[in-house]
């Protein structure tokens, strides 16, 4: 699983989350005994695997800013996303782009699909939120 967004931890549970109507919006994938704690089932067919829950501010005991990041052929790329091929999505970075020749440029978004055994490391960056508790690792070693 690669994560990129805002997450929230509540009730020791790590969850998306996002602002809505004054509260928050929590989103996680289905537990059964997640439901036992607040978190309640979409409609919508498409989250079948998905719980939700809203809460307030104090109901969030930190939050933070994630995106995950790997080398690739010795150059920073930031993972978007694992494909169902089980190939990686990586997207370079400025260094990246100037050694490979290949940068963003009228619509054009340079991309590359990758297997995990070419990736040479694979981590996590977390920054805080702000007025948030921030009490995770700022880097996380995932490879």
């Amino acid at each position: 699983m690669i994560r990129n967004g805002l997450y929230a931890r509540h009730k020791k549970i790590y969850c998306k989350f996002w602002e809505a109507d004054n509260m928050y919006v929590l989103q996680t994938d289905y537990n059964e005994e997640l439901l036992s704690k607040g978190f309640k089932k979409y409609d919508d067919i498409e989250l079948k695997n998905k719980v939700y829950k809203e809460v307030t501010f104090n109901d969030i005991e930190s939050a933070f800013e994630v995106s995950t990041y790997c080398t690739y052929k010795g150059f920073k790329f930031f993972i978007e996303d694992i494909l169902d091929t089980g190939f990686y999505r990586i997207r370079p970075l400025a260094e990246a782009q100037i050694h490979f020749k290949d940068y963003d440029r009228h619509g054009y978004d340079p991309v590359y699909e990758v297997e995990e055994i070419e990736l040479e490391e694979k981590w996590e960056e977390r920054t805080p939120i702000d007025e948030f508790v921030f009490d995770v690792e700022p880097i996380v070693i995932l490879k």
